[in-house]
C-alpha cells in the first residue's frame, strides 16, 4: 500500500495527496504533518518507513469538501486518489490480498474549483494562464464554474494591470513572470500548441470565427488547457467559446489605482466601492457587477445602452419591485450548470435548471409585454426562454425536491418510468414481509425484543438481547447465528434471506435505473449547455440594471451625459463610502462642484489636512468609473468625457518586500502616470513629494505639474501642501487654484469640507496637530517655530527663508537659547484637563515664576 501511495504521491508532486481508504481520505508523511497543522485536527502514526514512525491524519470522505476549502484557503493544492475498483473487484481480479488500485482523477487548485462550498456565490474563480511570444504577452483566462473564457492581448507594461483587473484566483505561467506571483503550468505555452488545442476543445477547423487570436494569446490559450486537461483529468471542464478582450475596450486601471480607490476590496477592515453600490438579489448579478467595476467600458454607444436600461428601471419603480422579487428566487444556473458539465452536479442542480430556466422564462414573458422597454433589454430578452423541451423534460423526471445525495436514489419522480415503479413497489413490498416476518418470529420464539435490522456489512439479520438468545439457539430453531457482541446476537433465517434478497435486489435495479436517468438529463443539459449560459448571463445582466437603478433611487443619485470631449463637470457630487460612513455616524456629507475643461483641466488644490482633498479626489475618480460601468452617479448632475485610463496617487503606501520606501513607490507610481497618461485620462494626484526634503519635494512636485499641462494635458487633480506651486497659475493657462475651506474659531480649527475658488491662504498644519492631539507644549513650540520661517520668508521672498534665524537650523548657533521659566510653564498648561482648583493653583504658580524675573 505504502509503495502504491508513494508512486501516487510522486504523481502529485508538490499538492497534497488525499489517498482515499474506505470512508476516509487519508494523508501521511509532510503531507500530514501540514494538513494537521491547516485544519487542527489529530497528527498520528501508522506503521513504519525506514524504521520511523508514518505520521498520518485523515478527513471523512462524506465531509471532505469542507476541509478541502479550508486548505486551498490555506494556500495549498490538493490531489485526490481515489479507489478506481472495489474490495470485491480486487479480490475477483487478483485474489484475496490484492490491492485495490487507485489513481489521482483530480488535482484541486484555487483557480479549478466548482463546488459551491469551495466558492464565494458572488465572486468569479479566474484561472490565468500568461503567454508570451517574442515581446508580446497575452492572458487566456477561464472560470470553469461558469464558463467564461476570455483572451487578452497586452504589452509587458499592462499584464499587472489587466491582472488586477481580472484578479485570478491562480496564475500560471511556464517560468518566471517579473513582478508576477505565478504557478508552473503543465506545458502548452506555445501558440502551435494552443492552435491544436483551441480547434480541438471547440471542434473548429479554423480560429477565425474567435477572432484571430495572436501568438501570445494562443500561447496562453494552450497554457491553460493543458493545465485544465491536467488538474481535471478524465473530468470536463465548462468552458465557452474563448471571448478577445481588446485593451482599448476597457478603462485602464492600474493596481495602484485599484487600491487607491477601493474598488472592489476595502483596505483597514472599512466598505468597498463594489460593497456600498450592490443591491443584486442574484450571485451571478453580484459577480457581473464585480467584473463591470473592474472594468468599465469605453465604448459610449455600449455604455449609454446599459444606462438606458438602468433609467428603464429607474423611472418605474413598481416595475423594479416586480422584477427584482421575480429574480430573487431564482438560483445560480451558470454554478449549477458548471457542476454538470465537470461531472460533479446532481439531481440538485438539474432541479435548478429546472426552476431557474422556468423563471427565466416567466420573466420574458411579462417584459415582452411592455413596448417601452429599451433596446438592451429586447436583445437580451430572447436569451431568456427557447429551453421549454429540457425544463418539460426535467419537470417529469425529477421529484419537487431531489436529495443533496444521489447514492441514495429518491429523485426520480413516480410515474416518469414504469419498470423503476414496479421495482421500487417490489422492494417496498419486501420491506413489508420482512416486518411480517419479524412480528412472526417474536410470536414464535416469545421474544418481544426480537428485532430485524440491516447493516452495511451483514445486511438483514435477525437481532435479540444476550439473555433472550437461548431459543433462536436450539438446533431445530431454523436460526443461524451470524455474530454474538457484548450485549447482543445475531441471527439469520431462511426466510429472511430470501425477501432479503428480493427487497436489495429490487432496490439495486432501482438505483441503477435512477443513475441511467440521472446520467441521461445531465447529458441533455450538457448538450444545452450554450444557450443555458447565455441565459444566466442575460438574467446577472438585468438584475445588475435593476441594483444600479435601486441604489440611484435610495441615494438620489443622477443620470450621467456623456461625451467624447475631455470633460468632466460634476454639480454636488458625493462619495459614496464616505457619506454613508457619515450616515451612520449621524453627520452629514458636504457635497462639491466640479468642472474641468480643456481650458481648465488642471486644479490645483491647497488646504488642511483633513479638509477634505483627497475625498473632492478620489469622488470625481468614482464619478467616472460608475459612469464607463454604466452606473448613475452620486452628483446631482455629471456630465463626462469618456476617459480611457484612470489614475490615483493618493495616500501612503510601501512596499518593504520589494525593498521601496513610499517616497520610491510614490515615484514609481507618478513615472508610470506621466508615461501612460493621455490627453483622454483622468489623473488625481495627492501630495506629490512629500516623503523627501522640502527643497526636493517641491522641486518634484513643480516639474510633475508643468509636465501634466504641458506635455501629458490630461485632466488632473493635484492637491498639495506647497503653498508656493500656486505661482505656476500665472504661467500656465489650463491651471485654476483652489482650496477646501477651513476656519478657526476660538483658538479651534473648524473643517468646512466645501471646495472654494482661489488658493488656500495658509495650511492650517499646526491646528490639525492640535486637534491630532499634540502636546500642547510641542504645539506652541511649533507656532514659535512657524512664526520666525514666515518673517524670514516675507523678508526675503525665498522658501524656508528665516531658518538661519532659528538655533535649531543655524550653524553659527552657539548653543541653545536661555530657558524662559515663564513661557514655559504657560505653553505646558491644559486648561480643558484642568479643575478649578488646579487652574488656580496653576495661576499663583505663574504669578510667583513673573515676580521672580527682573
Amino acid at each position: 500500500m505504502m509503495a502504491q501511495y508513494k508512486r501516487l504521491k510522486a504523481e502529485a508532486g508538490d499538492a497534497l495527496l488525499f489517498y482515499r481508504m474506505g470512508d476516509f481520505f487519508e494523508l501521511f508523511f509532510d503531507d500530514a504533518k501540514a494538513a494537521a497543522a491547516t485544519l487542527d485536527i489529530a497528527l498520528t502514526k501508522r506503521g513504519e518507513d525506514g524504521g520511523e514512525p508514518i505520521p498520518m491524519c485523515g478527513v471523512p470522505v462524506h465531509s471532505a469538501e469542507s476541509y478541502l476549502a479550508r486548505l486551498i484557503k490555506g494556500g495549498h493544492r490538493v490531489a485526490i486518489a481515489e479507489q478506481t475498483e472495489s474490495p470485491a473487484e480486487a479480490r475477483k481480479a487478483r485474489g484475496s490480498k490484492a490491492l485495490v488500485d487507485r489513481a489521482i482523477v483530480r488535482l484541486v487548485t484555487p483557480g479549478t474549483l466548482t463546488e459551491e462550498v469551495l466558492l464565494d456565490s458572488g465572486a468569479a474563480n479566474w484561472l490565468a494562464a500568461v503567454g508570451r511570444a517574442g515581446d508580446d504577452y497575452a492572458i487566456a483566462a477561464a472560470d470553469i464554474s461558469t464558463g467564461r473564457f476570455e483572451l487578452v492581448a497586452c504589452g509587458s507594461g499592462e499584464l499587472r494591470a489587466e491582472l488586477a483587473r481580472i484578479a485570478p484566483a491562480e496564475t500560471i505561467a511556464e517560468g518566471r513572470v517579473p513582478g508576477i506571483a505565478t504557478t508552473p503550468g503543465k506545458g502548452g505555452f506555445d501558440s502551435l500548441s494552443g492552435e491544436r488545442a483551441l480547434k480541438s476543445r471547440f471542434g473548429v477547423v479554423d480560429l477565425d470565427g474567435f477572432g484571430g487570436p495572436g501568438r501570445a494569446e494562443l500561447a496562453a490559450a494552450g497554457g491553460l488547457l493543458a493545465y485544465l486537461a491536467a488538474t481535471q483529468k478524465e473530468a470536463a471542464s465548462f468552458l465557452d467559446a474563448p471571448r478577445r478582450v481588446a485593451r482599448s475596450a476597457h478603462l485602464g486601471i492600474d493596481p495602484a489605482t485599484r487600491e487607491s480607490l477601493e474598488i472592489v476590496r476595502a483596505s483597514n477592515g472599512g466598505q468597498s466601492l463594489l460593497a456600498n453600490i450592490d443591491r443584486c438579489v442574484t450571485a451571478a448579478g453580484r459577480r457581473l457587477l464585480a467584473a463591470d467595476l473592474a472594468a468599465p467600458l469605453t465604448d459610449r454607444p455600449a455604455i449609454e445602452a446599459r444606462l438606458a436600461l438602468v433609467q428603464w428601471l429607474h423611472e418605474e419603480p413598481l416595475r423594479r419591485l416586480r422584477l427584482r422579487e421575480a429574480m430573487r428566487a431564482l438560483p445560480d444556473l451558470a454554478r449549477a450548470l458548471g457542476r454538470l458539465v465537470a461531472g460533479r452536479g446532481g439531481p440538485r442542480d438539474l432541479a435548478q435548471l429546472r426552476h431557474g430556466l422556468t423563471g427565466a422564462a416567466a420573466l420574458k414573458a411579462e417584459l415582452d409585454c411592455d413596448l417601452t422597454c429599451p433596446d438592451l433589454l429586447k436583445s437580451l430578452l430572447p436569451d431568456l426562454s427557447g429551453h421549454a423541451a429540457l425544463t418539460d423534460r426535467l419537470g417529469l423526471a425529477l421529484v419537487a425536491s431531489p436529495p443533496l445525495d444521489a447514492s441514495k436514489g429518491g429523485y426520480i419522480a413516480e410515474g416518469y418510468d414504469a419498470a423503476l415503479d414496479a421495482l421500487r413497489l417490489a422492494s417496498h413490498d419486501g420491506r413489508r414481509a420482512i416486518a411480517a416476518l419479524e412480528a412472526k418470529y417474536r410470536d414464535a420464539t416469545g421474544v418481544g425484543s426480537l428485532k430485524v435490522r440491516h447493516n452495511a456489512v451483514l445486511g438483514y439479520h435477525i437481532e435479540v438481547p444476550a439473555r433472550h438468545a437461548d431459543p433462536l439457539m436450539a438446533a431445530d430453531s431454523g436460526f443461524t447465528r451470524r455474530q454474538t457482541l457484548a450485549g447482543v446476537v445475531r441471527f439469520n433465517s431462511p426466510d429472511l434471506h430470501a425477501e432479503a434478497s428480493r427487497v436489495v435486489e429490487a432496490g439495486a435495479h432501482a438505483l441503477a435505473a435512477e443513475a441511467a436517468h440521472l446520467e441521461e438529463l445531465t447529458g441533455q443539459a450538457v448538450a444545452a449547455a450554450p444557450r443555458i449560459a447565455r441565459t444566466a448571463d442575460a438574467l446577472a445582466r438585468i438584475d445588475v440594471a435593476a441594483s444600479h437603478a435601486e441604489r440611484a433611487s435610495e441615494g438620489e443619485w443622477c443620470l450621467p451625459m456623456l461625451r467624447d470631449e475631455p470633460l468632466l463637470d460634476l454639480v454636488a457630487a458625493r462619495h459614496p463610502v464616505v457619506e454613508a460612513a457619515l450616515a451612520d455616524a449621524g453627520e452629514r456629507f458636504v457635497a462639491n462642484d466640479l468642472a474641468l475643461s480643456p481650458a481648465d483641466r488642471l486644479w490645483l488644490i491647497t488646504g488642511p489636512n483633513m479638509g477634505g482633498k483627497s475625498t473632492f479626489l478620489r469622488q470625481a475618480a468614482i464619478a467616472v468609473l460608475l459612469a464607463q460601468a454604466g452606473a448613475y452617479v452620486p452628483a446631482r448632475a455629471a456630465t463626462i468625457g469618456i476617459v480611457d485610463r484612470l489614475f490615483s496617487r493618493v495616500g501612503a503606501s510601501d512596499n518593504l518586500a520589494r525593498g521601496r520606501s513610499t517616497f520610491m513607490v510614490e515615484m514609481v507610481e507618478t513615472a508610470a502616470i506621466l508615461s501612460q497618461a493621455t490627453d483622454r485620462s483622468l489623473v488625481i494626484l495627492d501630495e506629490i513629494g512629500r516623503g523627501t526634503s522640502t527643497y526636493d519635494g517641491l522641486a518634484i512636485a513643480w516639474a510633475v505639474v508643468e509636465a501634466m499641462h504641458d506635455t501629458v494635458r490630461a485632466r488632473t487633480l493635484f492637491a498639495t501642501h506647497y503653498h508656493e506651486l500656486t505661482r505656476l497659475a500665472a504661467r500656465l493657462g489650463a491651471l485654476s487654484l483652489h482650496h477646501v475651506r477651513a476656519r478657526e474659531w476660538k483658538g479651534d480649527l473648524v473643517l468646512l469640507h466645501e471646495v472654494a475658488d482661489g488658493a488656500a491662504d495658509r495650511s492650517y498644519g499646526i491646528a490639525v496637530a492640535r486637534l491630532a492631539g499634540l502636546p500642547g507644549a510641542v504645539v506652541a513650540r511649533a507656532r514659535a517655530v512657524l512664526a520666525r520661517l514666515e518673517d524670514g520668508r516675507e523678508a526675503t521672498g525665498g522658501i524656508g527663508a528665516g531658518l538661519d534665524e532659528l538655533p535649531l537650523f543655524s550653524s553659527q548657533a552657539e548653543g541653545p537659547p536661555p530657558a524662559d521659566p515663564l513661557a514655559e510653564a504657560i505653553a505646558a498648561l491644559d486648561p480643558d484637563a484642568m479643575s478649578p482648583r488646579e487652574a488656580l493653583d496653576a495661576l499663583y504658580a505663574i504669578k510667583r515664576l513673573a515676580d521672580a524675573q527682573p
